[in-house]
């Protein structure tokens, strides 16, 4: 009796052993990389210049960056950029927690929850994705978003507005306004 039990169970053991060796949700992809395998270089505590023409528009900081393709994508973590008048006077700054840095578009795409504060006109945007365009100076989102100011209160979904948001304009599905 106990050398069946046995038998019965070394069957039901290597059965499971057998049925979860082809189960495909079970095997590991060797193959499967990462991002940060295929990095040309990985850093932290980064600073950046974000510049047009040889005019400053604002520092970008990052807790971390991957670079990639060549050195013409960056990849950041903890992301923070001060935005700058052409005379050097703070704008606006904008934080989130996912960013892509391309040097071909001149664009930094924020994403995750993105704040922008502007220094001077009292205005708050937050959203999940803005996309800051060095040449044109411009923020544009396609995303929810949610603005404040002194008294207003401005929602949609996409938005443009300039670094300093004196200037925000809801491109769709936009409720109230802000005051000037």
């Amino acid at each position: 009796m106990r050398r069946g039990l046995a038998v019965a169970m070394l069957c039901m053991v290597v059965g499971s052993i057998a049925v979860g060796c082809n189960d495909p949700s079970k095997t590991v992809d060797a193959g499967a990389g990462t991002m940060r395998d295929s990095a040309d270089q990985l850093m932290y505590g980064v600073r950046a210049s974000l510049t047009s023409a040889g005019v400053l528009r604002g520092l970008l900081t990052a807790d971390s960056m991957l670079s990639l393709d060549a050195a013409t994508r960056f990849e950041l973590r903890g992301v923070r950029v001060q935005f700058s008048s052409t005379l050097g006077r703070p704008l606006g700054t904008l934080t989130a927690g996912e960013a892509s840095y391309w040097l071909s578009r001149s664009t930094v795409e924020t994403r995750g929850k993105v704040t922008i504060v502007s220094d001077t006109s009292g205005r708050r945007i937050e959203g999940a994705w803005v996309r800051y365009n060095t040449s044109e100076n411009q923020l544009a989102s396609d995303s929810p978003f949610v603005a404040q100011g002194r008294g207003g209160r401005l929602t949609g979904v996409g938005f443009t507005s300039d670094p300093g948001l004196f200037t925000v304009k809801c491109v769709a599905q936009c409720t109230g306004s802000l005051r000037r």
